[in-house]
């Protein structure tokens, strides 16, 4: 294959990673072989591993996109907030965001659950890394709000900012194919009970 120089290169691998986002995500990083993403973005095999190296590597490449979308739609917004009962309620209106956009929810099952198996070890290590980072920060915001007095819970605040991510990740595998007035009833209602387990105390 003829070496691709500028801008031609660039966008044959964005072409490359928006091809395989969808494949990998809808059938997981097993489900999906070189042969088959060539084959859809009209490339060779050669002209894929000239851009990647391997599977694994455009893999760790699409899982970054999901964790990008995933940040936007969730966690930048409880970023620029500074109140930790209004960041938490941003967590769950994100999900619900999360949950009625049809790019986000058909591809979610294979960047979540379908990781691919457990010896592709950058993969994993970037998916603790994740978790791991979005535990900790949630885990801060339920520490501020406990500390100026919104909310009163006790023990340990990681153990529950775990359950976020379980409940984002558990609303995303139930909820995927339930309509946009349902998912808003629902997480509305998970919200409410969420903020009462925190103890969360309304303003006077």
């Amino acid at each position: 294959m003829a070496r691709q120089t500028g801008k031609t290169a660039e966008q044959t691998r964005r072409h490359i990673i928006d091809t395989a986002y969808a494949l990998f995500g809808h059938k997981g990083f097993d489900g999906v072989s070189i042969q088959e993403i060539a084959q859809r973005s009209k490339l060779s095999k050669g002209a894929l591993y000239w851009h990647f190296k391997n599977k694994e590597e455009l893999y760790f490449e699409c899982l970054k996109e999901f964790r990008h979308l995933l940040r936007k739609k969730i966690f930048i917004p409880m970023l620029q907030e500074v109140k930790p009962a209004l960041q938490l309620s941003l967590f769950f209106s994100g999900t619900r965001d999360v949950l009625t956009d049809p790019l986000m929810v058909d591809f979610a099952a294979g960047y979540l659950f379908g990781m691919g198996r457990s010896d592709k070890e950058v993969v994993n290590y970037f998916r603790e890394r994740t978790f791991s980072e979005s535990e900790k920060f949630l885990s801060s915001v339920l520490e501020k709000g406990r500390e100026i007095g919104r909310f009163s819970f006790d023990g340990d605040a990681l153990p529950i900012a775990r359950s976020l991510w379980a409940l984002m990740e558990g609303c995303i595998l139930q909820m995927r194919r339930q309509p946009a007035d349902e998912i808003e009833e629902t997480m509305v209602a998970l919200w409410d009970v969420f903020a009462k387990g925190i103890g969360l105390q309304l303003k006077k």
